[in-house]
């Protein structure tokens, strides 16, 4: 067994909630990916077998490949499977290299020496569901192509969020719908804001130009939320709060010269403003 296979033995058991709670006290740390789209696993950076490296990032974890392989091992796999489990244990870093991880040793049945299953794997081992391993699996290509735009800030609930969308229209309609929504000026990107965007585009067609457009009016406060709209106070106020801001730089561009000529409705909105920003601060105290 290499240095690693033996490093692996003696990690210590982690929950999946766990490793959520670790990744969020945190931080992201993520290294960037070392393979664009054109390049294949042939290109990918092999392991550092052997030493001490750290957390395995995504560029650590082989391509997902199949084999008919039975019984041990090979030193090759073992290795594989050394990377992968080392890139699962970092959930907390990225979620999405252990939803490669986890294909990988699907796929590849790197599970066969010690359990009859996948699912008896990852329950076992990572103390997982097959429904949660199966959606970090899911996740991770979206994620991968997300990468570039929000690294710092993209999380797994973001990423459900737009699954639907691309697996409807493709991948390429939920990155114009993530960058549309990250360029935007001071919103800040949250799993319900995305929500509430994909509500508004049309289920049965996905144009880029034609979304981009809905989507800035949406984000302008031009279009109102669709029904299926987040409704509780939290997912309101996560997807209302950027549309506000947005609506707020526009009404000061000329918010003098209106006040001259609308006095009274200047009037009324500043006292509504006001009392508004009395009750957030109120309850942030």
């Amino acid at each position: 067994m290499t240095m690693a296979g033996e490093s692996m033995t003696k990690n210590k058991r982690k929950g999946f909630d766990d490793l959520i709670a670790r990744r969020d006290e945190l931080g992201d740390a993520s290294p960037p990916w070392s393979l664009s789209e054109e390049e294949g696993p042939e290109s990918a950076v092999e392991p550092s077998h052997g030493t001490d490296a750290g957390p395995a990032g995504p560029e650590a974890v082989p391509a997902p490949y199949e084999t008919a392989n039975i019984g041990e091992l090979t030193v090759a796999e073992r290795d594989d499977l050394a990377a992968c489990e080392s890139a699962i244990d970092t959930l907390r870093v990225a979620f999405w290299a252990a939803g490669k991880a986890l294909q990988v040793i699907r796929d590849a049945r790197l599970y066969r020496t010690t359990h009859p299953t996948f699912e008896a794997y990852v329950g076992e081992r990572w103390e997982m569901t097959r429904t949660q391993a199966d959606r970090l699996i899911r996740a991770w290509p979206l994620a991968e192509r997300l990468t570039p735009i929000g690294v710092k800030i993209i999380n797994e609930a973001q990423i459900r969020e737009l699954l639907p969308l691309a697996d409807q229209h493709g991948q390429d309609a939920a990155v114009t719908v993530y960058r549309t929504v990250a360029e935007a000026g001071g919103v800040r990107v949250t799993a319900a804001l995305l929500k509430g965007v994909v509500a508004i585009l049309p289920p049965d067609r996905f144009g880029h130009a034609e979304a981009v457009a809905q989507i800035r009016a949406y984000l302008a406060g031009e279009i109102a939320p669709p029904d299926s709209s987040p409704t509780t106070p939290a997912e309101l106020w996560s997807v209302e709060a950027g549309r506000v801001r947005t609506a707020l730089r526009r009404v000061r561009q000329g918010a003098v010269s209106a006040a001259v000529e609308h006095p009274d409705d200047a009037r009324k909105l500043a006292a509504e403003l006001r009392e508004l920003a009395d009750e957030v601060e109120q309850g942030l105290q």
